[in-house]
């Protein structure tokens, strides 16, 4: 998804990643700007990306709760694992 909105910016020419090695815990990643610097362009669309995951999870945790208190789930027990 961060790379989805660091791509999606009006920003940004190019942006890539790679991978040196699957079981190295680094990530490479080129931004290329039309301007801007990338270091603003990439911190920007890491923001952009809290706000989206922060948005999905309280839309879920708001679906959940609504969920367990619809008249459909009366009498079920959806905490256990049975």
């Amino acid at each position: 998804m961060k790379f989805f909105l660091l791509c999606c910016s009006p920003r940004t020419k190019f942006c890539g990643y790679s991978i040196p090695h699957p079981s190295d815990n680094r990530v490479n990643i080129r931004v290329q700007t039309t301007g801007a610097a990338a270091k603003e362009v990439f911190k920007d669309a890491s923001q952009d990306l809290m706000v989206v995951c922060q948005h999905v999870r309280s839309t879920f945790d708001k679906a959940v709760v609504d969920f367990r208190m619809s008249k459909s789930v009366n009498g079920m027990d959806i905490d256990s694992n049975n």
